[in-house]
């Protein structure tokens, strides 16, 4: 079996957990998650099957939706509901302007110094592991992209907020700046991924259902962000000789390909065999299925 799930993370058990029921329920041996979810978040987690878990990195690039429930005026250690509380501060008087204005400035590139409770690596060990034994450490910011960010609720000292990001954009990082950017702490109390790339939480379906292999999507609906390419014998045949394909060997190609763009790569038959760069002189292989 192989391909990809759109899983409904529930809350509580961290992604590690949920691939690896998936995997002894469906009886194979690899299977791997393309972007963590936090225990306490839950929605949208695309995980590999088989041997689709080569392309996973693909799939791991796309951006992502959140939907964040904020508490104000509190901070904790995990900058979540499940950590030790920290710090309190009072609350100011916000106008639902002030709150928008205040968003607005997170929007684009910005850096953000990940959470102490992260998967971040310092030396080889992961932030995580680092703060349960008491260990802090300073980390460095890292520069992540906003797309999208809006103010869906606000009411007393909670704030929903909606947000599209980049690979590697911790929402608990923007709750905390953002509070800070208002005056006060935060942390986040409520985190559901409503969308990675074009995997969608209205799609997603449970870890536990007992139709779960009927829901594995094949390898190349994981690039569907790509475009594309369809090769002839002779040029399939070299693709999967890890070979670049000239542009004799190309049998179709979509009409607006950009050069060094990755493309989903098909044999003359149709079967998916892989993922290409698009180069000026014909396909470069990135990844032979």
């Amino acid at each position: 079996m192989e391909g990809f799930l759109n899983l409904n993370k529930p809350k509580g058990p961290s992604s590690f957990q949920v691939v690896d029921a998936v995997r002894r329920a469906l009886g194979i041996k690899k299977a791997g998650h393309a972007g963590t979810l936090d225990p306490h978040a839950t929605g949208v987690l695309v995980v590999g099957l088989g041997r689709a878990t080569k392309l996973i990195p693909f799939v791991s690039e796309l951006e992502k939706e959140y939907i964040a429930t904020i508490r104000l005026g509190i901070s904790t250690d995990t900058l979540d509901g499940e950590g030790e509380v920290m710090a309190r501060k009072d609350v100011p008087p916000l106008t639902r302007e002030e709150i928008t204005e205040a968003l607005s400035e997170f929007t684009g590139e910005i850096e953000q110094v990940p959470p102490p409770f992260s998967a971040v690596r310092i030396e080889g060990e992961r932030l995580y592991h680092l703060a349960r034994d008491g260990i802090r450490v300073h980390t460095k910011p890292k520069r992540v992209f906003i797309r999208e960010i809006e103010l869906l609720e606000a009411e007393g000292d909670r704030l929903v907020i909606r947000s599209v990001v980049s690979k590697g954009t911790y929402i608990r990082a923007l709750a905390r700046d953002l509070a800070v950017r208002l005056g006060t702490l935060g942390i986040v109390e409520k985190l559901v991924r409503t969308r990675v790339g074009h995997f969608t939480i209205e799609n997603a379906v449970s870890p536990d259902d007992p139709a779960l292999p009927k829901a594995v999507l094949p390898p190349d609906h994981g690039l569907a962000h790509f475009p594309p390419v369809h090769l002839t014998p002779g040029g399939a045949s070299a693709f999967k000789r890890g070979n670049r394909v000239s542009t004799a060997g190309i049998k179709e190609r979509p009409p607006k390909v950009k050069a060094f763009e990755d493309v989903r790569v098909y044999g003359p038959d149709g079967d998916f065999i892989g993922v290409g760069s698009w180069r000026p002189a014909g396909l470069q292989p990135r990844r032979v299925y």
